[in-house]
């Protein structure tokens, strides 16, 4: 089904020519402008305020820009539709100099206005332009007071403290500068007609087939090398490897690792890695009994052999994992112990909170987890039924409940589940990125909220809040280290594993990097005949 619908897409492609459309295989041909980039699923919408799928996200980085991004190679912050900024009031207000001449993919003209337009409709709840948008990112940004046009290209934030994360936040795909006269004419229907001012433009959109995008001539930064770029959805890793291998695709991603490691050393192929700043866990609600009893988490931490099962479902390609906050990210809480695998703790904590409750063992729960692939779990299933195994064996019947990815995460935000497989990929590079976004209380809601877990310490809500507020890297630290121990002891989540970030790639394939944040940036990519 899968090859069907590629090679249709494929041969259909105006300017491309590929040999494994009609019979035989081999590499795209070398003169092509059009990149195909394979990958497990589609996307869900393409407004920035209506998601928070990484699928989604490597096709919004390519349509929209922000006011501020990182540096093509590094985690380095530095201008894109902003060309300068200065911080004044002691970091309460932020002044932005917009960019002159930059053109939307409508026509229309970016300015200071269009800047306001798209934050009252990130901020404002009864803004008469937000069309239904679920905005699962508000919490992020709502240190913003009000935002105003001080003149044609200069563009005023007043927060209502000084904040260490606002910049950050800036060059988050939530903040990107949508074409107000395009939101005004689409309305609900923005998702399946963007317009922003980034490299490429929507050119086609068959929904769970392909998504087409198109050269933007007339970018500020020039026009990309390429002419094309073609996403499509292959939700089987094996047959996304083929397609690589055949050369009827240019780059995929999130391939389990023992297939990455059977691709790594093939002529014409190249495995790029980076260190992941990403986490995979496993949520509890616990707004659903028994998980709102301690010992109930604390047994089905301690029912998982963490080390075994990236053994088994990563290929030993990870790294057990102990808090939110990755290792390679600063304010990881260094010296935070784990807690031992242990199967005969848990039962004997299962069996005390049977005492106490009145409750007959075996405890039964469903395990939600998503059918597609994630950068952070490669194989979603294989992962279910281990921990299903393992809660088995110490006294938790699991019932598995498999979801789309579009589904599962709506699901898991409107607490439909018990336990659910769920994990995070860096946004903006800093700690309160996975904390405040993941378990903060002000992310607990039914249509989108990113805490999973409705985990609602005022504690550490207190500390999150306090730590966005210092601009002290030190004191900083110290409040991450304090809200990670805070919820260690609690335990609304179990950490499982970070991994390193792989995909694999055509060698003609030139200009395109893994970048560090794990963006999928295209416009510097093209198509060569050349091998690295």
């Amino acid at each position: 089904m899968y090859l069907r619908i590629f090679c249709g897409v494929l041969c259909g492609a105006a300017g491309l020519v590929l040999a494994g459309c009609g019979g035989s295989a081999g590499p795209p041909a070398t003169n092509s402008r059009t990149l195909i980039y394979s990958r497990g699923t589609d996307a869900d919408t393409l407004d920035p305020l209506d998601t928070s799928l990484g699928e989604t996200v490597a096709v919004l980085v390519n349509l929209y820009d922000t006011l501020v991004t990182y540096d093509d190679r590094t985690l380095d912050l530095v201008p894109s539709l902003a060309e300068s900024w200065e911080m004044g009031d002691e970091g309460r207000t932020w002044t932005f100099r917009l960019r002159p001449g930059v053109l939307f993919h409508d026509g229309t003209t970016l300015d200071a206005e269009a800047v306001v337009f798209n934050f009252r409709r990130l901020l404002e709840d009864d803004f008469p332009h937000g069309y239904g948008a679920q905005r699962p990112y508000l919490p992020n940004f709502e240190m913003i007071e009000s935002v105003e046009a001080v003149g044609p290209l200069e563009v005023r934030f007043r927060l209502k403290a000084p904040s260490a994360v606002f910049l950050n936040n800036l060059a988050m795909f939530p903040a990107s500068i949508v074409s107000p006269s395009a939101v005004r004419t689409h309305q609900e229907a923005l998702g399946v007609n963007p317009a922003g001012t980034g490299p490429f433009r929507l050119d086609a959109w068959e929904r769970d087939q392909r998504i087409v995008l198109r050269a933007f001539d007339d970018h500020w930064r020039g026009r990309p090398q390429l002419d094309r770029v073609i996403f499509i959805p292959v939700a089987e890793n094996s047959i996304r490897a083929q397609q690589l291998v055949r050369g009827e695709a240019h780059i995929t991603d999130n391939l389990p690792p023992a297939e990455l490691d059977a691709l790594e050393g093939q002529s014409g192929l190249v495995i790029q890695e980076q260190q992941g700043l990403n986490v995979g866990y496993l949520t509890m609600q616990m707004e659903r009994p028994p998980l709102d009893h301690l010992k109930v988490r604390l047994a089905i931490w301690h029912a998982i052999d963490k080390q075994r099962l990236i053994d088994v479902a990563y290929s030993g390609h990870g790294q057990t994992s102990v808090s939110l906050v990755p290792p390679a990210m600063w304010g990881h809480a260094e010296g935070l112990q784990d807690r031992q695998y242990d199967p005969q703790r848990s039962r004997e904590l299962l069996a005390e909170v049977a005492a106490e409750r009145n409750l007959t063992l075996p405890l039964r729960m469903n395990l939600f987890f998503m059918e597609q692939p994630r950068p952070y779990m490669q194989q979603p299933r294989q992962i279910a039924v281990f921990l299903r195994d393992a809660l088995q064996q110490v006294g938790i019947e699991v019932k598995l409940v498999p979801n789309d990815y579009r589904q599962h995460f709506q699901r898991l935000s409107a607490g439909e589940h018990d336990l659910g497989l769920a994990g995070w990929t860096t946004d903006n590079v800093d700690p309160d990125n996975f904390l405040f976004s993941l378990l903060d209380k002000s992310n607990i809601n039914d249509h989108g909220g990113n805490n999973l877990s409705r985990y609602a310490s005022e504690e550490v809500h207190q500390l999150l809040l306090e730590a966005q507020r210092e601009t002290d890297r030190g004191r900083r630290e110290q409040l991450y280290r304090q809200a990670q121990q805070r919820i260690f002891d609690d335990a609304p989540i179990v950490p499982l594993v970070h991994t390193d970030v792989r995909i694999a790639q055509r060698a003609e394939v030139q200009g395109y990097y893994l970048h560090p944040s794990s963006l999928v940036r295209l416009r510097q990519a093209s198509i060569g005949s050349g091998t690295r």
